[in-house]
């Protein structure tokens, strides 16, 4: 027999400190990550967060609900963002996926959308017959430094026996690229930071986007101050199926000056040596973007940075990467919530929507 069991925010922050927990074969959140859906500003105490599923009363899969509000006609409807999915392989085959997924949607009323899924995922969601695909976000990866040794060994196992000379490889070419990328200008006119600074904030208090989905400073403060995932240079074992721990994660901020008067903000986050551009506040006009953007992927080592705004991919220019490939997002939107929205609805989402922004 299957028997869903759902958590709001006070029943999940319970069963992350009980016993049950700490026995369980497998998690099906990591702690800090339910400390952040905890501390989401656009949680409230009746909204699902996680749905877990047990057979003969014990664990066999899960899903997990990011809560949001979207703005529909100038005002604000509930929603959540499907962020994990997962059975356990001796319990597959049982349906029990497709009943989460029918309780999660079920516990938003419809009020479902979908981002960043695999292959597999995309053909059960399309099997079930309850969402229908949005327009995605279309933008370029940017290969800014080479890095055979992390790429060819997930192509081919065969090349992990020479992966010393592909690092000696990638530190040559990667030298002869600095050396011919060195720019000489200060960064008086931008300032690349870590710290969400009172500056910054101020900035954004008059500047966030008032699209369908408003990121304004109480969404940062949250985002930035509950990572999903923690730092850590050891191989951390873990029976959490999703990233909970890795090598390098932070999010950068770049501050832009026009005239000594802060004019555009721009949020990435940085994962070994790998970007994404999620935020732009201000002017995306301001003519010294690219050269901040070439400046902070010189400083911090990016091995390539992936960007989804039209109006700054028209900017970069191509002559200062290796090789550009372009990248699109995919969403997907449960059909009761398409029904509703007005006929004018624009889907218009940023890269940092959704649970992306943390992973």
């Amino acid at each position: 027999m299957i028997v869903l069991k759902s958590f709001n925010k006070i029943a999940l922050f319970n069963f992350i400190n009980s016993k049950e927990f700490n026995a369980l074969s497998f998690l099906p959140i990591s702690y800090h990550r339910a400390i952040s859906h905890i501390n989401n500003p656009h949680v409230n105490n009746e909204d699902t967060i996680l749905i877990l599923a047990y057979y003969e009363n014990k664990l066999a899969g899960y899903i997990g609900i990011l809560a949001d509000d979207m703005r529909v006609s100038n005002k604000f409807i509930k929603i959540g963002w499907l962020s994990t999915l997962f059975v356990h392989p001796d319990y597959r085959g049982k349906k029990i996926a497709q009943m989460l997924l029918k309780e999660a949607c079920n516990s938003y009323k419809g009020n479902i959308i979908i981002t960043e899924y695999t292959e597999e995922a995309k053909n059960m969601y399309e099997r079930s017959n309850l969402f229908v695909i949005q327009k995605p976000l279309y933008g370029s990866s940017y290969h800014f430094l080479f890095n055979l040794s992390e790429i060819l060994p997930k192509k081919n196992k065969n090349w992990n026996y020479v992966y010393p000379v592909l690092r000696l490889t990638d530190k040559i070419i990667n030298g002869f690229l600095y050396s011919i990328r060195r720019n000489k200008s200060s960064e008086k006119h931008f300032l690349i930071t870590e710290d969400l600074d009172s500056e910054i904030k101020e900035y954004i208090k008059h500047h966030d986007k008032l699209k369908i989905f408003n990121r304004n400073v109480e969404d940062i403060n949250w985002i930035t101050n509950y990572p999903w995932i923690l730092n850590t240079n050891e191989n951390k074992e873990s029976s959490y199926q999703f990233s909970d721990f890795d090598k390098s994660f932070r999010y950068i901020f770049i501050k832009i000056y026009d005239a000594n008067n802060l004019d555009t903000v721009l949020m990435l986050t940085v994962r070994n040596g790998k970007a994404t551009l999620q935020f732009i506040y201000g002017n995306k006009n301001n003519n010294k973007i690219t050269e901040a953007l070439i400046i902070f992927l010189s400083k911090f080592k990016i091995t390539n940075i992936i960007i989804y705004d039209k109006e700054i991919n028209q900017k970069l220019e191509k002559k200062y990467f290796i090789y550009v490939k372009e990248r699109n997002r995919s969403f997907m939107m449960h059909k009761d919530l398409s029904a509703i929205l007005p006929y004018d609805f624009i889907f218009d989402v940023l890269a940092g929507d959704g649970d992306p922004i943390f992973t």
